[in-house]
């Protein structure tokens, strides 16, 4: 089922941009989340994303360095169904599938739930980020990409 939109074949800009970040998500979900869910961060891994996770963990996010239980669980529901989910639902936007609404609305109240969680975790816990600014530059748009998708696609039905 297609929405309609009054721009006709257009595609407004904001949507590239949404198209464009869930496609870059997937990404990240599907080599580096992956990495991690299957425990692959280390100097030594033979995952060349699990080593880059273990640098840049050692020295920007020591709690990515540690790789704890509750972050390989947290990886692996972005590996293996948010990855996924960003496939689809950039597809889905792009072709004004309005079936996107119901699970970008779950989509975006879990991700911010989980977030929420690993930055306490993180700001809060034993193994705080060494460096701030590169914390918030790499945790910011996962926190800002749920909140502009739900917009999007609006929280109660039109």
């Amino acid at each position: 089922m297609q929405t309609a939109t009054p721009r006709g074949d257009r595609r407004p800009l904001f949507d590239a941009f949404l198209v464009a970040t869930m496609v870059a998500f997937a990404a990240t979900s599907l080599l580096f989340d992956r990495a991690a869910a299957l425990d692959h961060v280390a100097a030594d891994s033979t995952d060349p994303f699990g080593r880059w996770l273990w640098q840049f963990g050692m020295a920007y996010d020591p709690l990515v360095a540690q790789n704890p239980l509750f972050l390989r669980v947290m990886s692996g529901i972005s590996a293996f169904i948010y990855g996924p989910f960003y496939l689809w639902a950039a597809r889905a936007l792009w072709r004004g599938d309005a079936r996107l609404r119901v699970p970008a609305l779950v989509y975006g109240s879990t991700m911010l739930y989980s977030m929420i969680v690993h930055l306490v975790v993180e700001l809060a816990g034993e193994l705080p980020p060494t460096d701030l600014l590169v914390f918030a530059l790499v945790y910011a748009p996962y926190c800002a990409f749920p909140v502009a998708l739900v917009a999007r696609v609006g929280v109660a039905r039109p």
